[in-house]
């Protein structure tokens, strides 16, 4: 058997989260998947939308030391942090500048933490919810033009939008009905650079996901698996639909392909 190089999504494939108590938590069919593939000479990797700091706990769960976060911008080999790239710096400049000069709430990230940076209070006022995992801190002298920047959180709605036509060439999701989040979005371009560190063979990745923001990946990668608690979309393009997650859903294709 030929070595695989598997990239594994958080939410929704690795894990799962009670509906009674809320509390998120990793089937132990998965773990032990999960054990047996490395076992077997096979890679095991994380790849997530999640910040590299928000990432770890999950990981630790399933004792996985190689992890694609942010998007596509970090990578974790041998749990050593390799790489963490900001978003375009001249574009997150240009608009972050933009919205503040027009006095729309805008936050960002400049480190790998929980830290939200604001000019002024306008987005911690619009956007309380975020304060409950992140840590807001008010800098007046906070310059964007000379930062890395690897998340911005704005307050605007979905017809403000169109007032800042450089958002339709940035990544972005949109949580709630008043707030929108750049982020990076390419999981694959991480995966990519991962293999090349590695000297893999890119016809051997094996892709896991669930959602939207793994439909990137789904696209390009030679084998994509989609839960069968996936979006109707992912599982149309998906190279093969396996059980939910909460149903051994990742122990079930393992099996199926013979790598357990």
């Amino acid at each position: 058997m030929s070595k695989k190089y598997f990239f594994f999504d958080i939410d929704g494939t690795l894990t799962i989260s009670n509906p009674r108590t809320k509390k998120v938590f990793v089937p132990e069919s998965a773990r032990r998947t999960l054990k047996k593939l490395k076992e077997n000479g096979h890679f095991v990797s994380v790849a997530t939308g999640r910040a590299h700091w928000m990432a770890m706990d999950i990981v630790n769960l399933v004792d996985i030391d190689n992890l694609v976060t942010d998007g596509g911008n970090g990578i974790v080999l041998d749990k050593k942090l390799v790489e963490l790239r900001p978003l375009d710096r001249e574009k997150a400049a240009a608009l972050c500048t933009a919205l503040t000069r027009d006095g729309r709430g805008v936050g960002v990230t400049l480190h790998d933490d929980n830290r939200l940076y604001f000019v002024n209070e306008t987005f911690a006022r619009k956007n309380p919810d975020f304060s409950s995992f992140m840590k807001y801190v008010i800098d007046e002298n906070l310059d964007f033009s000379k930062e890395n920047i690897y998340k911005i959180f704005i307050s605007i709605t979905q017809e403000e939008e169109k007032l800042y036509p450089i958002l339709e060439t940035m990544p972005h999701m949109r949580y709630q009905p008043n707030s929108l989040m750049i982020e990076p979005a390419d999981k694959y371009a991480g995966i990519t650079r991962v293999m090349e560190y590695l000297h893999g063979d890119m016809k051997d990745v094996v892709v896991f996901g669930d959602g939207w923001n793994d439909m990137d990946m789904f696209l390009k990668a030679p084998l994509s698996i989609a839960m069968g608690n996936a979006v109707d979309r992912l599982k149309e393009v998906a190279s093969f639909v396996t059980k939910p997650a909460d149903e051994d859903g990742i122990q079930f294709a393992c099996r199926h392909f013979g790598w357990i």
